[in-house]
């Protein structure tokens, strides 16, 4: 039998599916410690401001990776380097700063605070950003993207043109498998709307 007829099959979600979507509704924290420290930050699902300054952090960093340093100009070189650095410490604050208020007000003392004066590794940051990572909402994420998809009003449409000329190639199609007379020629429709 083919899987065209059959109904989906439902499943119950798993107990860690459920726990995960009572997380993502509650906006839990997941408690991640520094390596090296006794430092623990929480780390929340992330919101919109979140996503945002990230993409932009992330598009930044990688249209200043399409620019090529010229040959031995060491300062553009040393410049490379010293802002790969700082990345991890700059998503690490975004993924502790979990509010739009927070991020604009802290954001530029955090970074700054964990590079600078903390001198935060990437390793040692590799626990955070790793955890700041799984606390993104992309199921909620893709499935509005689909319900929305749509919805767009770029999406062409057919001219009245093109939709009277599928349906007649569609008319003709269902006449070919309507049957055949007895002299073996198919039925044409008749019948005209002009009166």
């Amino acid at each position: 039998m083919s899987e065209i007829g059959k109904e989906p099959e439902i499943k119950q979600p798993t107990e860690g599916q459920q726990r995960e979507y009572i997380s993502a509704r509650d906006n839990d924290a997941t408690v991640v410690r520094i390596e090296g420290t006794n430092k623990k930050y929480k780390i929340r699902w992330l919101r919109n401001g979140q996503m945002v300054k990230l993409s932009r952090l992330l598009l930044h960093k990688a249209d200043t990776d399409d620019q090529d340093p010229k040959d031995g100009d060491k300062n553009d070189i040393l410049r490379e380097v010293l802002s790969d650095n700082k990345l991890a410490c700059k998503a690490a604050a975004i993924f502790i700063l979990n509010s739009w208020i927070k991020l604009k007000l802290c954001y530029w003392f955090l970074w700054r605070w964990f590079y600078y004066v903390k001198e935060y590794s990437d390793a040692q940051l590799h626990e955070l950003l790793n955890e700041g990572k799984k606390k993104v909402p992309w199921v909620q994420f893709l499935g509005t993207t689909m319900c929305l998809t749509e919805a767009k009003g770029t999406l062409m449409n057919m001219t009245m043109r093109e939709a009277e000329h599928t349906l007649q190639e569609l008319r003709s199609a269902q006449d070919s498998q309507t049957g055949k007379d007895s002299n073996g020629s198919t039925q044409a429709d008749t019948s005209s709307s002009d009166s």
